[in-house]
């Protein structure tokens, strides 16, 4: 409050004797005065202003900036996982391989095991019906054999006209 009370005596007591011509030295204590007190009531309101908007421009800047260290590092996340998922790609890769090979073995092998048990089925197919033949045949040579009672037969004529009926 001293100070105010300083500031407005001292233009009065500057002014009090005033018998010169001129009246520039007045005007210079004058604006001198006017621009201190401009300044001293305007400073800290232009300082807080310019401080405030270097800081709100420095809070920008540190906000872009870890924005684009997230970026990166979200970028950095995002190509590892691309090069896991390739790792994993290619291990999916040889293991279709060996499971292919894997099946393919056991479909062959089941083949095989399956042609085998058709040609020995077929096989047995065979010697079943080959002795129902020679069954059919002996049993109607016998029958015409029996039938046909006025021709003798001897035992080595029967059994190679079974034989040759057979055969």
């Amino acid at each position: 409050m001293l100070r105010y009370i300083i500031l407005f005596i001292i233009p009065v007591l500057a002014f009090a004797n005033s018998g010169g011509d001129t009246d520039i030295f007045p005007r210079t204590i004058n604006f001198l005065l006017f621009a201190g007190l401009l300044y001293y009531l305007l400073a800290n309101i232009i300082r807080n202003f310019f401080k405030n908007r270097k800081d709100s421009i420095a809070d920008r800047l540190n906000a872009i900036q870890e924005k684009l260290k997230e970026s990166k590092q979200q970028k950095n996340r995002a190509l590892e996982k691309i090069e896991e998922a390739k790792a994993n790609a290619k291990a999916l890769l040889i293991t279709s391989e060996k499971e292919n090979k894997m099946m393919l073995a056991k479909i062959s092998s089941d083949l095989v095991s399956e042609i085998k048990n058709l040609e020995k089925a077929n096989h047995d197919q065979m010697d079943i019906e080959r002795r129902k033949m020679v069954r059919a045949v002996i049993s109607e040579t016998l029958s015409e054999l029996f039938t046909e009672e006025s021709i003798a037969i001897d035992k080595e004529k029967f059994i190679n006209i079974i034989l040759k009926k057979v055969a």
